[in-house]
């Protein structure tokens, strides 16, 4: 059964996906940062926090959005002048993200959907092991190739992490070969909604302070 996860929630979780492509899975970067912005794509779909023109992010209800790890981003931003994306994304590049992304894995524990289990890599250098205890991820994927392969509107929260993944380049993965046009062409319509924009956004601002721009 698909337990009512978060965008930053289902991001993780297939993030630490070991399973489906176990090389890619260690190099991919920047996650932690990236799990920050799509807490603040949720926050922005649950009416926490407004985009002006200009891409300054607003808050609008600090009210408690009932997961610790959203109330912490709300109180991080709160303490801070509002900011345009791009300015959150460099705060958060070298400030607090590890601290939002361990609060995010930690609720996924709380949620019964993972186990952490302290192992080695040849019996020597210390690492987390991240098991999918409930097989969510599994259904994940399943509601993502559903609305992506068949006709019929993608639902926002959908949107939003399937953009995301997209970016990161974590969606091919779950598509055969065969699917690949249909997946193409779906994502070229998504593309065009407004959300891309913002995600597109902090992928730019990513890449220049990678760049030293």
């Amino acid at each position: 059964m698909l337990k009512n996860l978060s965008i930053p929630q289902e991001f993780v979780l297939l993030a630490l996906d070991r399973e489906t492509n176990k090389l890619k899975s260690i190099f991919r970067m920047h996650v932690a940062l990236y799990t920050v912005m799509a807490c603040i794509i949720e926050l922005s779909i649950n009416g926490n926090v407004t985009f002006e023109d200009d891409d300054t992010v607003r808050i609008t209800n600090s009210a408690s959005t009932g997961e610790k790890y959203l109330d912490r981003l709300l109180e991080i931003m709160n303490a801070e002048k509002p900011k345009k994306l791009k300015q959150w994304v460099s705060y958060f590049y070298y400030f607090k993200r590890k601290e939002i992304y361990k609060m995010v894995v930690e609720s996924l524990v709380d949620k019964g959907v993972l186990e952490i289990e302290d192992t080695e890599v040849l019996f020597i250098v210390p690492v987390k092991k991240y098991t999918d205890v409930a097989n969510t991820r599994n259904h994940i994927v399943e509601k993502i190739r559903a609305e992506l392969l068949e006709h019929g509107n993608v639902e926002e929260h959908t949107l939003a992490l399937v953009l995301f993944l997209n970016i990161k380049n974590m969606l091919n993965d779950y598509f055969s070969d065969y699917e690949q046009k249909t997946l193409k062409q779906k994502l070229e319509i998504l593309c065009k909604e407004d959300i891309y924009k913002k995600i597109r956004t902090v992928e730019i601002a990513i890449q220049n302070i990678d760049s030293g721009l």
